[in-house]
């Protein structure tokens, strides 16, 4: 009677102690793992990036508790030979791989660009913004000026677009910024701040424009 006993108090505990087992063991699950998106969906990009800028927004992130990365531009060399400019006024961290992966109207960075024929209208470009930034000078005062370089847009698919740099100097900093209004309905999509030292950066090279004078004027 007494093994009986023992025999029926035993046979709850195992019962408890196989279901404890199960609740704590993980699941298994039969996937495959990949390091990339890459490796499951080829990117459509068919482009070539020449050059990117501003990655001083990785710095100043690390300020807002690795909330955002605002500071970036890219450049493009499509296979027909003509360049699309992307920039941004707000992008997430960990989206800045490639701006062409995601697409101009993905709602999830603010991506814009613009379109240049051929590589003539490209150094036009780096042209104008390295005049520009020469000769507009910070103060202490803040001051805005703007210049219009719609002219590098000429028999782009952009062409008929306004395209203008913005000048901006918030005490001894000045910088630079693209503002692109569409002919068609006027709208406008800004980019941020592009500082002399990264210029270079967006059209292939390390050239720094006017770095010490930020800081002389």
């Amino acid at each position: 009677m007494k093994k009986i006993i023992i025999l029926l108090l035993f046979i709850p505990l195992v019962s408890f102690s196989q279901k404890k087992e199960k609740k704590n063991k993980k699941p298994e699950f039969n996937i495959e793992m990949f390091s990339s998106s890459e490796e499951i969906v080829p990117l459509r990009k068919t482009s070539t990036t020449v050059g990117k800028c501003c990655q001083v927004g990785k710095a100043l992130s690390k300020i807002s508790g690795g909330r955002t990365d605002v500071f970036l531009t890219q450049s493009e060399l499509n296979k027909d030979g003509s360049y699309t400019i992307f920039f941004v006024s707000e992008f997430q961290v960990g989206f800045d791989t490639e701006l062409t992966q995601f697409g101009v109207e993905n709602p999830t960075s603010k991506i814009s660009s613009f379109h240049l024929p051929n590589k003539e209208k490209f150094i036009r470009l780096l042209e104008l913004m390295q005049s520009g930034y020469k000769n507009f000078k910070a103060g202490l005062d803040k001051r805005i000026m703007y210049a219009d370089i719609s002219e590098v847009l000429s028999g782009g698919k952009n062409e008929g677009d306004k395209l203008l740099l913005r000048f901006h100097n918030k005490q001894i900093v000045k910088y630079v910024a693209f503002q692109l209004f569409d002919k068609e309905t006027g709208y406008k999509t800004s980019g941020v701040p592009i500082f002399s030292q990264f210029i270079g950066q967006l059209f292939g090279n390390t050239e720094i424009i006017d770095y010490d004078s930020d800081f002389e004027n």
